[in-house]
């Protein structure tokens, strides 16, 4: 594994989201994301979006202790809140795990209230089946179904892996369920899938004279391989669907999408497309009721980051694999397909992605062939789609993973951004993990001759108006001097060139991609982080969005660099590294070894967020404790020494490291 960032090596970064990918904090690790829209409750009549997932805070096994949720306003997409940990649960002298959650709302009809029901996905023994209510999206949630002392839940909760709920709106007078003006259904499973509608009484239960429906979607051990128990039969399939074309794992989710259904569910894939088969894709399926029948969709995503190989003959992954989990969300009129990576393919520090999709359906009944299509979206490109072809055929039409996030229409040029934002890499292994909450970076570290990084794509044809939750910004226009800033820290194993690409990292018939700068680093540069610019005239004018690919050149076989971001100035307009507090605490005039890494969360210590820091010092009664901070404007509250411990605490823009000293 990878080294994680140290505090004193983080020299700047930004603080600010600005809905990149990921589009939450780097230094946040919320994967199993489940997009919502619902009304916020403090500004009635707004909209936000949420994202509730779990918490990768461990680094030693999945998720964490708490259920995370993040909003934001839709009117502004860059703009995204952490609404801290909505839901934990404390039994026996331990803290659950929480895995992949869902959040539902419910109007009670008669009278307008509001419910939210969370289905925590705990892995408390006699507790994954777990539901809880609260008023608001954002929380506190009470359990429903547990019993007296909170070890486990009642009879009549079966609910199990990856929950996902849907809820029918009903408006048709003749439905028996008119009065009630809803309907609910649960999808769950791993490796093995299942489906039933919900007792709206409780929310938990199987509702009375209806059925579970077991091997409902058919699960598959690699991509084409049912691994169902031969001879399963698939009620929920229309006659005549090849089972093997789902390949289900788990991450069951449901949207309604015009007049039908989807399902979208982690699913292997890659052999339909020419790459190996890997579960960090997620498929859909599309029916004309919550509980089908189904017809296949095909690939939603694959967070392998799907392109040509270099002379074009195959498709090829440049990102690394592990799982996924998420869903489709619509917000301001576009559609997205929301995912996690791995990065280095790395499970236990996931990040929260997404991606544009453009969905088609027709009027038509699936039962009389009606078909609902999702392919990657474009703004710029022709039928606003993007696809990934090779001369063997292949051809990959899911989302594309990109560095844009919710900024679809091309980044903001002239800003700075971290390296922890590339989508194309040659090795994976670059990724650095970063859990330092003041510092919003990840350094591609020990980057080769030969390395080659991507970042699509820039805006340089700007943004006139603000559209679809991204604020208008400027493009690169001619005779702007433009420059292009990458921020680096040689290695010092001899000089290397950067070549600048536009469009494409070879500048051949496949990619055709064009030269626009040469950065040259000498042999005898020093070993520090440094800003090096270079002037990108190519790039001013353009209209539409571009990416920008860096490829090493040099000598040897040893990183000859690590590269800690990339982003575009102009006279009047400077692209800094931010810069990143380092404190420094002293006992008695000494300055003690604080840790680089954070206490990460165990189910003993209940930790949900990954802000406190265990030191260590010869403390007296008397002893003084000072600290300070170098490159920013650091508040600190330093405690009473009570038996040998005390507390500093440090914030820094509004967040907070806490120093336990013993």
């Amino acid at each position: 594994m990878k080294k994680m960032l140290t505090a004193a090596f983080a020299l700047a970064a930004t603080l600010a989201t600005t809905a990149q990918n990921p589009y939450l904090p780097l230094w946040e690790h919320l994967p199993d994301g489940e997009p919502r829209v619902f009304e916020d409750p403090d500004n009635p009549g707004k909209m936000r979006a949420y994202i509730i997932g779990s918490h990768d805070v461990t680094y030693k096994s999945y998720c964490g202790n708490d259920i995370r949720i993040w909003s934001a306003p839709v009117e502004n997409l860059t703009d995204w809140r952490d609404e801290g940990p909505v839901f934990s649960h404390y039994v026996n002298g331990k803290w659950d795990t929480m895995f992949a959650p869902d959040l539902v709302e419910v109007k009670d009809k008669a009278t307008g209230k509001k419910t939210y029901w969370l289905y925590p996905h705990s892995r408390g023994w006699r507790r994954v089946p777990m539901v809880c209510k609260g008023d608001r999206p954002d929380g506190p949630f009470t359990p429903v179904n547990l019993n007296a002392d909170g070890t486990a839940c009642v009879d009549g909760s079966i609910i199990d892996f990856d929950p996902s709920v849907f809820i029918e709106n009903i408006t048709d007078r003749k439905d028996p369920d008119f009065a009630r003006g809803f309907r609910a259904y649960v999808f769950y499973g791993f490796r093995h899938s299942t489906a039933f509608e919900l007792d709206q009484d409780n929310m938990y239960a199987v509702r009375p004279n209806t059925q579970i429906h077991d091997y409902f979607i058919p699960a598959s051990e690699r991509y084409g391989v049912i691994r169902d128990p031969k001879g399963t039969q698939y009620p929920a399939l229309y006659k005549g669907q090849n089972p093997g074309e789902f390949n289900f794992f788990e991450a069951s989710s449901i949207r309604q999408v015009g007049n039908k259904y989807v399902m979208v569910f982690s699913g292997y894939s890659g052999p339909d497309y020419g790459l190996g088969s890997t579960n960090s894709a997620l498929r859909y399926a599309y029916g004309d009721s919550p509980l089908g029948p189904w017809r296949s969709g095909g690939v939603l995503v694959d967070s392998r980051g799907v392109v040509p190989n270099e002379d074009g003959t195959h498709l090829m992954g440049m990102n690394a694999a592990h799982n996924t989990h998420g869903s489709l969300q619509e917000i301001n009129g576009q559609w997205y397909v929301f995912y996690h990576r791995p990065p280095r393919g790395f499970g236990f520090a996931r990040q929260a992605m997404v991606a544009p999709v453009k969905i088609e359906w027709d009027k038509k009944a699936v039962a009389k062939g009606g078909q609902v299509r999702i392919v990657a979206y474009d703004p710029y490109a022709r039928n606003n789609e993007w696809t990934a072809e090779a001369s063997d055929g292949t051809k990959y039409t899911g989302a594309e993973v990109t560095s844009e996030g919710f900024h679809i229409f091309g980044l903001p040029p002239y800003a700075y951004y971290s390296a922890g934002i590339a989508c194309y890499m040659s090795d994976q292994q670059w990724l650095q993990d970063n859990f330092d909450v003041w510092n919003n970076s990840m350094d591609l570290a020990n980057i080769p001759n030969g390395g080659i990084v991507g970042f699509k794509y820039f805006g340089f044809g700007g943004l006139a108006k603000a559209s679809k939750g991204i604020n208008a910004f400027n493009g690169t226009k001619t005779g702007d001097g433009t420059k292009l800033c990458l921020s680096l820290t040689p290695k010092g194993k001899g000089a290397f060139r950067i070549h600048v690409m536009l469009d494409g990292p070879y500048s051949n018939a496949t990619w055709q991609g064009k030269e626009i700068a040469v950065v040259d680093v000498k042999d005898d540069a020093a070993q520090k982080a440094a800003s090096y610019e270079v002037a990108v005239p190519a790039v001013e004018g353009l209209t539409g969005k571009h990416a920008i690919y860096l490829v090493i050149e040099g000598k040897g076989s040893e990183g000859l660099l690590d590269l800690h971001g990339i982003g575009f100035s102009k006279p009047g307009i400077k692209c800094n590294r931010p810069e990143v507090p380092v404190v420094t605490i002293t006992v008695d005039g000494k300055a003690i070894a604080l840790p680089s890494a954070p206490m990460f969360a165990t189910n003993d210590n209940g930790l949900m967020d990954l802000t406190h820091y265990q030191a260590y010092a010869p403390l007296k009664e008397n002893s003084t404790i000072k600290a300070t901070a170098q490159g920013g404007d650091v508040k600190f509250h330093v405690s009473k020494i009570v038996d040998g411990r005390a507390t500093v605490r440090c914030e820094f823009n509004g967040k907070e490291k806490v120093y336990l000293i013993n």
